[in-house]
């Protein structure tokens, strides 16, 4: 069977561990300094003075007192009527503030990042001017290189086609002046043989009349002498 001290222990270590477990927070009343004493009443013990908004740990609660601990960890006991479980002013206005105060930093915060952006859309859009420029000289310059190319290939098309005029004409002109050699040749040759020709022929009748000739005056001289 166990000892009755220990059981008692043990009830008031449970006791002790369950008013710590629910404890919650609570703050002192606005424009106050509350006493924290030892003892339930006013005339025990002063333990510490805590001031108006300041935060407390509530361990336990009856009708008119709270046992509480202090942020200094002072354990003792205070009027339940100067402790509010609503948030003071004070707090609110420090919360309040911290937000402010963490909302103008992340404004700031967003205007660094989008006067950041605004600079790099900048450039960017700078950047795709210059390249939009840069693209519609190049399809100039290539407009006009396929233009010029064109017109070699056409002008090349024409000097070959003139090429092979001239080449034509060339073989033409060595035919022609063949052919005008042959017949200057076959006209020389005719020529030569038309003198020739009249030649023979004037000799012909040059020598058929002085035979002629001769014979006359050969009958002359036979009538003579008869």
């Amino acid at each position: 069977m166990r000892h009755p001290f220990h059981t008692l222990t043990a009830f008031f270590l449970l006791l002790l561990l369950s008013s710590t477990a629910g404890a919650e927070t609570r703050y002192i009343t606005e424009k106050l300094v509350v006493t924290v004493r030892d003892q339930k009443g006013k005339s025990y013990k002063t333990l510490e003075s805590i001031p108006s908004a300041t935060a407390i740990e509530v361990l336990e609660e009856d009708k008119t007192y709270l046992k509480v601990r202090t942020p200094k960890g002072t354990e003792g006991y205070v009027l339940k009527q100067y402790v509010t479980k609503q948030l003071p002013k004070a707090k609110q206005i420090e919360q309040l503030q911290t937000e402010v105060d963490s909302l103008k930093t992340q404004l700031q915060q967003l205007e660094q990042a989008t006067q950041s952006n605004e600079g790099t859309e900048k450039q960017n859009q700078a950047r795709i001017t210059e390249l939009t420029a840069q693209l519609e000289e190049a399809r100039t310059n290539a407009s006009d290189a396929t233009e010029k190319y064109e017109q070699l290939v056409q002008a090349s098309g024409n000097i070959v086609n003139l090429s092979t005029e001239n080449e034509q004409l060339i073989e033409e002109n060595n035919q022609l002046t063949s052919e005008l050699t042959v017949l200057r040749e076959e006209n020389s040759n005719f020529h030569r043989s038309n003198m020739i020709q009249w030649f023979l022929a004037g000799a012909g009748v040059f020598f058929g009349g002085w035979i002629i000739g001769k014979i006359s005056r050969k009958r002359q001289r036979g009538f003579s002498r008869f």
